[in-house]
């Protein structure tokens, strides 16, 4: 049986500024396409951002797994066998190693959204959802920077992140994920539905291996018409 885990898991607590927010992506979230919202939304957007630099406080974590492609609809992580779908399946063909990942926009920001519902500023706790969103996705994308820069070292390739809940992955497989990762990582923790919370989380996994080939997110031949990820186009 291959190796549990190959590395300590990395964590590290980032500034706001360490992530990149694009303002396209703040946009998409809210609903808006490909099209810029008007005056007085954007300076909601920017008052929420100013707020988000005093209150967040992302984290990360991620460790790196031998592992194998066990069927087409499932793989094996560091001993432990996950049904991640065939969609996310058709993309591990030549994966020799995984990166499982968390990342939060942590509990400060929680807080933060929890005293705008309070005071029932619904358009704000809008936009601060949406960012929130966008802040825990910018956390994955420096994982996995963070991956291909050691990847590339090894002569290795990167695929996309892929997350339970999405693409015939099922969240109950939540609980896999997190037992190979320390108790409590980031502070984040499952409800009895699977649900992370601070809310604005995301794990996930990322596969390497010297003939995995990195390809866009295939949205054309999923069925989840919600799915963050449909907006994306690689």
């Amino acid at each position: 049986m291959e190796d549990r885990q190959t590395t300590e898991t990395q964590v590290a607590a980032l500034a706001l500024s360490e992530l990149t927010l694009p303002e396209s992506e703040i946009y998409l979230t809210l609903g808006y396409g490909g099209t810029e919202p008007q005056a007085d939304v954007r300076k909601i957007i920017d008052d929420v951002l100013e707020e988000a630099a005093l209150r967040c406080r992302p984290q990360i974590a991620y460790a790196f797994f031998d592992g194998t492609k066990t069927g087409p609809a499932s793989v094996r992580i560091g001993g432990s066998d996950f049904q991640c779908g065939r969609i996310i399946g058709s993309y591990l063909d030549g994966a020799q190693r995984f990166v499982l990942f968390v990342t939060t926009a942590g509990a400060e920001y929680d807080a933060y959204l929890h005293g705008l519902k309070a005071s029932g500023d619904i358009v704000t706790e809008y936009v601060a959802d949406a960012v929130g969103s966008v802040i825990a996705e910018a956390a994955v994308t420096e994982v996995r920077r963070r991956v291909e820069e050691r990847a590339a070292a090894e002569g290795l390739t990167v695929t996309n992140p892929y997350s339970p809940g999405y693409c015939g992955w099922h969240v109950r497989e939540q609980r896999k994920l997190f037992s190979l990762l320390p108790e409590g990582v980031c502070g984040v923790t499952l409800n009895d539905s699977c649900l992370m919370s601070p809310v604005k989380s995301v794990s996930g996994m990322l596969a390497m291996g010297r003939t995995v080939v990195k390809k866009p997110y295939a949205c054309d031949i999923c069925g989840m018409t919600t799915c963050y990820k449909r907006r994306q186009r690689t």
